[in-house]
């Protein structure tokens, strides 16, 4: 009997795995049961735009539905809170209220929109959906948006893009055209080459002159990815969403990817900075008489705090930093003495060839800008030779008997990448 039950049990189990699909289940593809019965353009003409922001509510039941193509990305950080869709009639900005939706709502991605209950309405003339209190529209919120928004199918190739090469005047451009995929073909950035993408501080607006002279403005977040890179030189094509702010026209793009055949300049980028927390165990070390450096987290080395006796000599010697590939590199860093600098007894050096004994290291002393004397923060700033740029870069500081500490801060090298 025995036997005959684990027989019985082996049957079961054959039969169970017969019934089972051992491969990794894969989600379902969305899908949206219904049709749109409404057009974009036909959403649009809901409302009517004014020369204050304003709304008109979609009641409900008037079972308004719309379909479009996504044509944004939040993944770069240009795009806040919103998605935008077009059809074949026009183009609407979708308001909701959350981040990372590159994750459900992907470029090429066909959306399906229930409206009622929602707003059709503008902030500063640009046509938007969404919600509608204290006096502006609003995002959907987030736990609210699967009742309205419904993603359909895998996505698809992106929206070809309108041709526009040149600008008409905000008023002169239909309202069906606002928020859609324009590409901008013979576009040059005015301040390509010097200026940002965006400054650190807000969005920033950025002037782009078309062949025949016209202008548009390029608008990017602060909190966009590529918001400190340099504007590209040359003429090229900017793919991007075709917006306006009252009588500025205005596009955003959602990277730098939408930018064809300009130049790309180079620009500084930080290769090598300070972690003061850890930096005695990521390579820094001091050697010389006792150990009078001390490293204050996240924020400074700070050198003979405990005034040492005169004649009392200390080296403060950084890792090997690879300057290999580095183009005109630059060694910044703040410096202060409290109680007055002497360059008798405060020197900056650097190596190219570390022995792995600062005794017989060949050192080049770099000049300190500072005068004498001086208490307050200062700023040096080297432009390193092209015999620096070695694998094997080493930095020293050297603290003497002098009664006095010595902070550094900010030390870092940049250099040119594309």
């Amino acid at each position: 009997m025995k036997y005959n039950h684990l027989i019985i049990i082996a049957i079961f189990a054959a039969v169970l795995m017969q019934g089972c699909d051992l491969e990794q289940d894969v989600a379902p593809m969305p899908s949206f049961i219904g049709e749109s019965n409404t057009t974009i353009a036909e959403l649009l003409a809901m409302h009517k735009i004014g020369s204050v922001d304003s709304y008109d509510s979609i009641p409900v039941g008037s079972n308004v539905v719309i379909t479009g193509v996504v044509t944004t990305s939040d993944e770069w950080g240009n795009n806040y809170k919103y998605i935008n869709i077009e059809d074949e009639t026009g183009a609407i900005q979708i308001k909701i209220n959350n981040t990372a939706l590159y994750n459900k709502y992907k470029v090429g991605q066909r959306v399906y929109v229930k409206c009622d209950g929602l707003v059709i309405g503008d902030y500063r003339k640009l046509p938007q959906l969404g919600m509608w209190a204290n006096g502006e529209m609003q995002p959907i919120p987030s736990f609210k948006a699967y009742l309205y928004i419904f993603p359909d199918g895998a996505p698809m190739a992106g929206e070809n893009p309108i041709v526009m090469t040149t600008i008409p005047n905000a008023n002169d451009i239909p309202e069906t055209q606002y928020n859609r995929l324009v590409r901008l073909e013979g576009a040059t950035f005015v301040e390509g080459g010097d200026a940002t993408f965006s400054e650190a501080s807000a969005a920033t607006s950025r002037d782009i002159k078309m062949a025949d002279g016209s202008t548009i403005v390029l608008r990017t977040s602060n909190y966009a990815t590529f918001a400190n890179e340099i504007l590209p030189e040359g003429t090229g094509n900017i793919t991007g969403i075709l917006t306006r702010y009252n009588n500025t026209v205005q596009i955003v793009i959602n990277g730098t990817h939408n930018l064809e055949s300009f130049t790309m300049p180079l620009s500084y980028q930080t290769i090598f900075s300070v972690n003061y927390g850890n930096a005695f165990n990521e390579g820094w070390f001091q050697t010389g008489d006792g150990n009078p450096w001390q490293a204050l987290t996240n924020s400074s080395f700070n050198g003979f705090v405990n005034n040492p006796a005169a004649g009392q000599d200390n080296w403060l010697v950084s890792p090997a930093i690879n300057l290999s590939a580095a183009g005109d590199p630059i060694l910044s860093f703040t410096h202060r003495a409290p109680q007055g600098f002497n360059g008798d007894y405060m020197k900056v050096f650097y190596t190219t060839d570390y022995t792995g004994d600062v005794n017989t290291t060949q050192w080049h002393q770099l000049p300190l800008n500072i005068n004498n004397g001086e208490a307050s923060s200062v700023d040096e700033i080297f432009n390193l030779p092209d015999e620096a740029r070695v694998p094997g870069f080493r930095m020293l500081f050297r603290m003497t008997g002098n009664p006095s500490s010595w902070y550094l801060s900010n030390i870092k090298i940049e250099a040119l990448a594309k």
